[in-house]
């Protein structure tokens, strides 16, 4: 088993001639676990424009990576990717394109993943339906290998429906948004619900906001499904002003849906779009507003909605530490259990919209902010955070849609993991990091990767990862190092071993050493 050993020894202060340095000495069970930067993604045949991780879908150690501009076929024909996770490291399985795949059908749009059962939306696909009337598709694995086992069509589906524009899987439960389809309305919107038996998809229902009007866009970009329920925004709803905007519950019984509840803010305003995003787990919803203004213009925010009974009661609101005009926080938001993740696409850290993304966590009903995210080669445009976001347990899926790796705008997918520990403190001047890395296993252990990523003073002035692989006999240890930094100010250190085996809890088990 490996460990970093588990206390901070005694060092003195760090002196230059204006400001002593405060050492941490802070016990190693006060010290949070922190979201890491494990792995960039990227398509292996990504190119210029593809927005690979316009939309990602995490189920386990499988994730569902849509690329809807990816031109295979064709311009904005679109494509999918599966990746699997072996070990600690994720590699592609598969890519996903469909049978009658065309032009400007954007395949990819939109993507769910539930076991072993995929299901893609393709909402500009032309079909008998009409032009951009849309459809989605199901893909299933058998052993390592996917195949198409349906493509979905809405029975009333009309031209410019742009059905599958908007999709949610749960087992053998589909939901597709239409947030053009016309029946409360021009653009009012709606979901349709399938169900699987076999093999074979069938329509169960077709669902509308009991107020539904024109303009609403009911279903847009994005719905959520969680056994027998249903979330489904109308950010363009005007109660509480103009584009305010709004989200309905839906329940099911037996094979019927019903509207259980309207979802609106206490504090909701014109264009606030509440809804833009959201994400359902259980009896909880956790419901993005990014041009909420409460930050200044468009800084955004987020809101945690809880359900007892068949109640829905708003629980708290959610706004960056660091919040800004223009933003946009909640533009997208992924929720499991008590840890929500939150994205701000139009964050600066890394330059202009580079963006980012914040992890709240909840301990009873109070939610707190425990970490923001920025990636270690973010760039200007790069949208991190902005569209493609999954949450799994310990594992975090975070797209950057814009990223250049690959060519302009092809986009990536980084992966985070609750996987190490961190300190802030001040420092004045140059300092060394160092982490002593023990094996408290019995069996020798080799080309283990460990990391140390050291940020803040200043003007941002530190900003380094130093990493690499280290062998360590059974009992043995090894030091590890950044080598010699300098600056002033607020710093952040964070540190990790990758598991070699976990223990019970999951813990990297991690000392700093801090020294001149």
């Amino acid at each position: 088993m490996l460990l970093i050993a588990t206390a901070i020894p005694a060092v003195t202060s760090i002196k230059n001639s204006a400001i002593n340095a405060t050492i941490p000495t802070t016990s190693q069970a006060s010290m949070g676990r922190v979201w890491i930067e494990t792995q960039k993604i990227l398509a292996l045949d990504g190119g210029t424009l593809d927005e690979f991780g316009h939309s990602v879908s995490l189920s386990g150690d499988t994730v569902l990576i849509g690329a809807p501009a990816n031109s295979d076929n064709g311009a904005w024909t679109g494509s999918a990717y599966v990746f699997i996770r072996t070990g600690t490291t994720w590699t592609q399985q598969q890519k996903l394109l469909p049978s009658d795949s065309a032009l400007d059908d954007t395949f990819g749009l939109c993507v769910s993943l539930s076991g072993d059962t995929a299901l893609i939306g393709s909402g500009w696909d032309d079909n008998e339906n009409g032009v951009d009337a849309g459809s989605a598709y199901v893909f299933t694995r058998t052993g390592t290998t996917w195949t198409q086992q349906a493509k979905l069509l809405a029975l009333d589906g009309a031209a410019g429906d742009l059905f599958g524009a908007s999709v949610a899987l749960s087992g053998d439960t589909a939901l597709i948004g239409a947030l053009m389809d016309d029946d409360n309305g021009v653009d009012a919107g709606s979901a349709y619900v399938f169900t699987r038996t076999g093999t074979t998809w069938t329509q169960q229902a077709k669902l509308l906001a009991s107020d539904g009007a024109a303009g609403d866009q009911f279903s847009y970009y994005t719905c959520s499904l969680s056994g027998d329920t249903a979330l489904i925004s109308a950010p363009f709803d005007d109660d509480n002003g103009v584009d305010s905007g709004s989200v309905y519950v839906f329940t099911r019984t037996g094979t019927t849906w019903t509207q259980q509840a309207k979802l609106l803010t206490s504090d909701g305003a014109a264009g606030d779009v509440f809804g833009i995003s959201f994400s359902l787990d259980g009896d909880a919803a956790i419901i993005g507003a990014s041009y909420d203004d409460d930050n200044g213009t468009n800084s955004g925010s987020a809101y945690v909605f809880t359900r007892t009974g068949t109640t829905w009661t708003q629980q708290a609101k959610l706004l960056a530490l660091d919040g800004a005009a223009g933003n946009y926080f909640g533009g997208f938001v992924s929720l499991f259990g008590d840890t929500a993740l939150i994205g701000a696409w139009g964050d600066d850290d890394n330059g202009s919209d580079s963006g980012s993304a914040y992890v709240f966590t909840r301990t009873g009903t109070t939610w707190s902010q425990q970490q923001k995210l920025t990636v270690s080669d973010g760039a200007t445009g790069d949208h991190f955070g902005g569209y493609g976001f999954s949450l799994d347990g310990d594992t975090a899926i975070i797209s950057s849609r814009y990223d250049d790796d690959n060519g302009t705008d092809s986009g990536s997918v980084y992966v985070f993991t609750k996987s190490g520990v961190s300190l802030t403190f001040s420092i004045a001047g140059g300092i060394g990091v160092k982490a002593v890395i023990k094996n408290d296993g019995t069996t020798d252990v080799n080309d283990v990767p460990w990391q140390i990523h050291v940020q803040g003073g200043i003007l941002k002035m530190i900003n380094k990862t130093v990493n690499g692989t280290i062998d360590i006999p059974a009992g043995g240890s090894k030091t590890v190092g950044t080598g010699m930094l300098f600056g002033f100010g607020a710093i952040s250190i964070t540190a990790k071993v990758a598991d070699e085996e976990k223990t019970a809890t999951g813990w990297q088990i991690i000392i700093l050493s801090i020294v001149k």
